[in-house]
């Protein structure tokens, strides 16, 4: 639809607004087409969200929320005629309570100002992710973000204690608990925890802390398959005090770490899959001496290849860059097709053949990249055509989605749906489930304002 002025007008009451040549000078994130609609409205309030949510419901303009705008799957993705509503502005971090073991903070405020605030207590918010320095909590709880610390930590689904959102018609919810146990009907603020704006726009959020570990050490270890990858898992989880198990296939190592400039510590890793492991201690001897210990014992189960312990912090900086610049396929693979899916743990490994076999077996040259978080069986797929050509998309999708659900899996891991996800959401979605969602979907929004043509399409 086109925007009458007098929206227009009556938006600029409301809010600061940032409009076309404004609006081109803004880095519009991962998507180009974040900032199609080249309308910007950048509340400061709550109060500011419900005006607008309100003006918009009364003009029938569709809200497309946005945050850091580093998500991978087109949620928020906007188009002429719709309204952007940029929450960065609101993002104070209040005081984490010890006592309490909770801090409150705006939905625009980055998870690095958060885990900044958190650290000061010796806290964390108990979740990690590489966008940390640009990604928001309003946009994390939104796509229920899971990242590195999920294993023991959780989803952010449950990081959130309490959570005030602003509802389709302008409704506030303000369900702003500081405590784990309540039950008082429905809880409505899990419909808009991996909601990704369809039915509200989340403003404010208590978040439950978790401590932080006084000091760390990181190996890199290498491993002949997945099998024996999640047993060396299970082993040190078990031991107690890992922190992180990152794990990457030799084909995405080698690449990001020749784009790093560090293509001599895969080389120091015999194996085809390479993991990193974190472990806990008071100082950095201590955590290095417990993952020694734990190594030991993996290697005695014939389980480990190879491995290199970080001797500084620099040392295990490297390695970790090498696990975080996922965009590093992109750069040397251009116009792959990526996934984020999720896989139990004891299907991992001949998942992982599995699929390595079906690329192989597609007609033409192929690169294959996958890594993710181990603990959780969240992978990350990047399958590329040779010479710039686009892949067979029906073809890659068949292989990597196929048995999935049937297997206890999920298509869609921690990214969300958004635009790109929709096609194949539809063929392996349950269709119970996404029947239900459409109806809690229309009911709370019956004109469809809220970003709309994103999960359900």
């Amino acid at each position: 639809m086109t925007l009458t002025g007098e929206f227009i007008k009556a938006l600029g009451e409301v809010c600061e607004v940032l409009r076309d040549e404004s609006v081109l000078s803004m880095d519009p994130g991962v998507d180009p087409a974040n900032l199609g609609a080249a309308l910007v409205a950048r509340p400061v309030s709550t109060h500011e969200v419900q005006a607008i949510v309100r003006l918009c419901s009364a003009h029938l303009v569709s809200m497309v929320t946005h945050g850091g705008r580093t998500g991978l799957a087109g949620g928020a993705v906007s188009r002429p005629g719709q309204l952007v509503i940029d929450m960065r502005a609101m993002n104070k971090v209040g005081l984490p309570s010890l006592e309490a073991g909770c801090i409150e903070v705006e939905a625009g405020a980055t998870l690095q100002a958060v885990q900044d605030a958190c650290a000061t207590v010796g806290c964390s918010p108990g979740i990690d992710l590489a966008a940390r320095g640009t990604a928001t909590i309003g946009g994390m709880i939104s796509t229920n973000a899971g990242g590195m610390e999920a294993f023991r930590c959780g989803v952010m689904r449950h990081r959130v204690l309490g959570l005030e959102a602003v509802l389709a018609d302008g409704t506030l919810l303000a369900d702003m608990t500081r405590v784990g146990k309540v039950n008082e009907g429905l809880d409505v603020k899990h419909l808009l925890i991996g909601g990704e704006g369809k039915i509200g726009i989340v403003t404010r959020a208590v978040l439950k802390l978790a401590p932080l570990e006084k000091a760390s050490a990181t190996a890199l270890v290498g491993f002949s398959s997945a099998a024996q990858a999640v047993a060396a898992f299970h082993l040190m989880h078990k031991a107690g005090g890992l922190l992180r198990a990152e794990v990457m296939w030799r084909a995405y190592a080698e690449t990001t770490a020749q784009q790093c400039g560090l293509e001599a510590v895969p080389r120091a890793c015999a194996g085809h899959v390479l993991v990193l492991f974190e472990v806990a201690g008071n100082s950095f001897d201590e955590a290095r001496a417990a993952l020694e210990d734990q190594l030991s014992q993996v290697g005695a189960n014939d389980g480990l290849m190879d491995g290199v312990i970080a001797q500084s912090g620099q040392q295990a900086a490297d390695f970790w860059r090498i696990r975080e610049d996922s965009f590093a396929v992109e750069r040397v693979w251009p116009g792959g097709l990526w996934y984020d899916i999720t896989v139990p743990l004891d299907g991992l490994d001949g998942y992982a053949a599995g699929l390595e076999s079906k690329i192989a077996a597609l007609p033409g040259q192929h690169f294959l990249s996958m890594m993710g978080h181990l603990g959780d069986g969240n992978l990350h797929i990047t399958v590329a055509a040779a010479g710039g050509q686009v892949a067979d998309k029906l073809a890659v999708e068949s292989a990597v989605l196929d048995g999935l659900k049937t297997s206890g899996g999920s298509i869609s891991a921690e990214h969300g749906i958004g635009l790109d996800k929709c096609p194949a959401l539809a063929v392996h979605g349950d269709p119970g489930r996404l029947a239900a969602g459409r109806l809690i979907a229309a009911a709370l929004d019956p004109f469809g304002l809220m970003n709309p043509g994103k999960m359900y399409n």
